[in-house]
């Protein structure tokens, strides 16, 4: 322990060690693309070629490259509030927004689970001026 940890302790300072130094650095920011239509929240690993997120992404008419998949971590990493659109899947948190939000379950649990995808298409529909859902 150094003179100047010592000094600090013996005043009650308490010293605090960040935990990523390199995020100070803007080495781990999370680049959003202009191009992103979707931004997809999950701590679970999302694989964009799953039939059923395939099919969401076919009906809402977003391509998978425009979607940018992050985690609860990486959300503090966003600027604050978020202009793209959002969907956390699962148990993340919720991220401040300019634009829409929807919400689920994992998914895991979405894929079995009518009732919930009932839930994500109201959500859909009900925000379709950022997605591209009209009715004929």
């Amino acid at each position: 322990m150094t003179r100047r940890d010592k000094l600090l302790k013996s005043m009650g300072i308490t010293q605090w060690i960040l935990r990523h130094p390199s995020a100070l650095k803007g080495e781990r920011g999370v680049n959003i693309p202009e191009s992103a239509k979707l931004i997809i929240i999950a701590d679970d690993g999302i694989d964009l070629n799953n039939q059923l997120l395939k099919d969401i992404f076919q009906a809402i008419k977003i391509d998978k490259t425009d979607i940018v998949c992050i985690d609860s971590e990486q959300l503090d990493m966003l600027p604050s509030p978020v202009s793209v659109p959002c969907w956390v899947c699962g148990d993340s948190r919720i991220p401040e927004t300019k634009s829409a939000l929807i919400t689920s379950p994992a998914l895991a649990k979405l894929s079995i689970s009518s009732e919930a995808k009932r839930s994500l298409w109201k959500q859909i529909y009900q925000n379709d001026e950022n997605f591209n859902v009209k009715t004929i």
